[in-house]
């Protein structure tokens, strides 16, 4: 789920696929374009995760979830997708606007621009969408 405003719920970690580690390399490994990333919630400590299963309200598309189990690598495996930059180059948070491609299914993490029902708070509805062609749409960026 999303809502417009941030908090705690808003940081995530990234890290190298398979990696059981949270702990910084020294030095610092640069996630770049192109790069297979996995993205852990800072609370909870979940991974992001996709499969083909259909979102709660947008069925056309895949669900997004948290999922504490590592069991299944292929599903929490994310390519960073840094819009107008070459592949390569070092992605700058603060700065770069990126779209997250699922790897195992080549879906698109993206606001549904509709609201979850009264169980999901009425939260904003992130899925994966499975056929994606517009890069410019707000729903589709992450920074």
């Amino acid at each position: 789920t999303c809502y417009p405003f941030q908090d705690l719920n808003s940081w995530w970690t990234v890290k190298k696929p398979g990696s059981q580690s949270l702990q910084l390399d020294s030095p610092a490994q640069i996630v770049k374009d192109g790069d297979l990333i996995e993205l852990v919630h800072g609370s909870t400590q979940r991974l992001l995760n996709s499969h083909n299963v259909a979102a709660p309200v947008t069925k056309t598309a895949q669900e997004v979830s948290g999922f504490i189990n590592n069991s299944f690598p292929g599903h929490q495996t994310w390519q960073v997708d840094i819009l107008g930059e070459d592949v390569g180059t070092a992605w700058r948070a603060s700065r770069h606007e990126v779209k997250l491609i699922h790897h195992q299914t080549g879906s698109v993490l993206a606001l549904s621009g509709k609201r979850l029902p009264s169980w999901g708070y009425h939260q904003m509805e992130v899925i994966a969408a499975l056929k994606v062609t517009i890069t410019s749409d707000a729903g589709l960026v992450w920074r």
